[in-house]
């Protein structure tokens, strides 16, 4: 008979309050932080990226989500991280012939990276909003799972979506977090930035401030005037925001691919200084076709034929373009172009000399 009177007052209790359980902090279950990087991507956290144009933000993507399939080190750490699967959920990338070349150019494992499909079999877009489950049962089946990568996230927020509406990416980063904290999985969101005049990341990115409030831990990607490209936090809400990573772009080349850019990491960290110091020291008005046609103007500046493959590398070495961008801004520069005699014959690029300033 008691038992039948507690279930009631359970019930009537779950009336009372609308189907939601109020319960006393007392008891609750401690748990600590687990880092993938330490002090700098954890489980059960949800985290967004943000970064310059042209810094390699799905590069850097890729590196990271290379490093925990393998179980290997992180920039600044002696031993390596745990090992697991990753999610990759990719809105602009195709796998063919660009995520999976430079995945495999980071050293991924690349069994333990799914690729989320972007439609269902009906042909319908995978919506955070509405779809999200679909993933924590992948979670719930696979519980090696360790890391999510949304890019971009708006890509996936759905058609009704206002990403400058508070409510709208409060909803969504809500659904982020709870996925994270549920499930124990490191959540990172891509986001864009603005052209805002105001140089500091946090202040340029795209859409709502929720995006820079929603979150635990906010990254960062800048350039800086003397030419380094750097990673660390520019926000963070269980952690310090110490520890800068400087790194660069190279290439290598893979089984059946050439010249696949991929991420090498400064091996001295800067362990004391924050992103915040160096945020926000140059303007970030140029556009990724500007940055490309100021290296290639550089490079052909003397009128002589250079290998456009050494040119392209230059370009792919400081900013992330793709071939369509390298094409208009050569027909901008009016370059020329020929063939080289030898076997196999390669293309070589000049500008004349009467053409190095840009029209206006």
């Amino acid at each position: 008979m008691g038992k039948l009177l507690d279930q009631a007052s359970e019930e009537m209790q779950a009336e009372k309050y609308d189907g939601f359980k109020p319960k006393p902090v007392a008891g609750y279950p401690k748990e600590r932080l687990q880092w993938l990087w330490p002090d700098m991507i954890a489980r059960g956290i949800f985290h967004v990226f943000a970064g310059d144009s042209g810094i390699g933000k799905t590069l850097l993507l890729c590196d990271i989500t290379a490093i925990v399939s393998r179980g290997g080190v992180f920039p600044g750490q002696r031993k390596g991280c745990p090992q697991g699967k990753v999610i990759y959920l990719s809105g602009e990338d195709a796998v063919s012939h660009t995520l999976g070349p430079r995945l495999e150019a980071a050293g991924a494992e690349l069994e333990n990276v799914i690729m989320w499909p972007t439609t269902n079999k009906a042909g319908k877009q995978f919506n955070l909003d509405t779809d999200i489950t679909a993933i924590q049962q992948y979670i719930d089946d696979n519980s090696d799972v360790l890391m999510l990568i949304i890019d971009p996230v708006t890509s996936f927020c759905g058609g009704r979506f206002d990403n400058d509406s508070v409510t709208s990416v409060r909803h969504i980063t809500t659904k982020l977090n709870d996925l994270a904290e549920n499930n124990g999985v490191a959540v990172i969101a891509l986001q864009h930035l603005t052209k805002s005049e105001n140089p500091k990341i946090k202040n340029r990115v795209l859409g709502s401030g929720a995006w820079v409030h929603g979150p635990r831990i906010l990254l960062g990607a800048i350039h800086t005037p003397d030419g380094y490209r750097l990673f660390g936090k520019v926000k963070a809400n269980v952690t310090d925001e110490y520890g800068v990573y400087p790194f660069s772009i190279d290439s290598k080349n893979i089984p059946d691919i050439e010249d696949v850019r991929y991420i090498e990491w400064n091996p001295d960290w800067w362990a004391i200084n924050t992103l915040s110091e160096f945020d926000g020291a140059i303007e970030h008005t140029d556009s990724k076709s500007q940055l490309a046609y100021d290296i290639i103007r550089e490079k052909l500046s003397d009128g002589e034929w250079r290998r456009k493959k050494w040119i392209v590398q230059k370009v792919e070495s400081v900013v992330d373009v793709s071939d369509a961008t390298i094409k208009r801004v050569a027909k901008e520069l009016n370059i020329e172009s020929r063939r080289t005699s030898e076997t196999p014959s390669e293309t070589e690029w000049r500008i004349p000399q009467s053409d190095h300033k840009r029209k206006q």
